[in-house]
């Protein structure tokens, strides 16, 4: 029996146009399945009232708004002070942002909006979600070095080395993990040696496939509803009760998000 706070998605893209139609049938499911909370992470600025406006619509919806390594070319003059005259609106997260050596941006684009994002985060301290694609020692470098306070910060869905995660830690990032997880490779060394206290869990839809294929009734295979099966898949591999493992992932994602979400 699940008792207590509920599931945490902690990286989501609800806002995507095919989803559009189905989005109240995926947030029913949602509720029904226990999902009590959702981080939805915009990729560039035209996605950012389509969050906004998801939040206000159902309170599981957490916004984080930013603009993603694939799309830095879509970053137009002046986005900087759209995107903090809107965080000084609303209550969001940064996100989502990062580095990415294997898309068609420019690098250094990327580099100078993820800086931006970064700094914006700093002053604001607000929660900022990453996205790291084979720009580890980079993102790294970055992260070690800044000259201000680093503020909470989320490596959304994990797959880089052990050192990596062990580096990521000791600067106090939370570590999520998608759907990846359900296949056997270099992330299950690095789950199993992420702390208890850094760890969070992510469908990151729509796009990733999760444990069991489809669920019944549902239209899409990685919608919110289905992290219920990764938590259950989660709590096996940590060998923990999956109730005191919920627990401690809801606690996570309520530090994180502490500056913009009341606990």
């Amino acid at each position: 029996m699940i008792t207590g706070a509920g599931y945490l998605d902690s990286h989501c893209h609800l806002q995507k146009r095919h989803l559009s139609s189905i989005i109240d049938d995926i947030m029913v499911r949602a509720r029904s399945a226990g999902v009590a909370r959702i981080f939805c992470n915009t990729t560039r600025e035209e996605d950012w009232q389509a969050v906004v406006d998801l939040a206000a619509r159902g309170h599981e919806v957490i916004p984080f708004l930013g603009i993603h390594p694939w799309f830095a070319e879509t970053a137009v003059a002046g986005w900087e002070d759209r995107l903090m005259s809107l965080l000084q609106k609303v209550p969001a997260g940064i996100g989502e942002t990062g580095l990415d050596k294997c898309c068609r941006a420019d690098f250094g684009r990327q580099q100078q909006i993820f800086l931006t994002q970064l700094k914006m985060a700093s002053e604001l301290q607000r929660p900022l979600v990453i996205h790291c694609v084979k720009a580890w020692g980079r993102l790294l470098e970055i992260l070690e070095q800044f000259a201000d306070p680093l503020p909470p910060i989320m490596i959304h869905s994990f797959a880089g080395s052990r050192e990596t995660l062990q580096r990521l830690i000791r600067l106090g990032c939370f570590i999520s993990f998608s759907g990846r997880l359900t296949a056997a490779g270099k992330v299950h060394p690095c789950f199993s040696e992420t702390p208890m206290t850094n760890l969070l869990l992510e469908t990151d839809s729509h796009g990733q496939p999760l444990v069991g294929g489809a669920m019944d009734g549902a239209r899409t295979t990685d919608e919110p509803a289905a992290i219920t099966m990764l938590y259950e898949l989660a709590a096996t591999m940590r060998e923990m009760d999956l109730n005191e493992f919920r627990h401690q992932i809801w606690k996570n994602g309520e530090i994180f998000t502490d500056t913009i979400v009341p606990r």
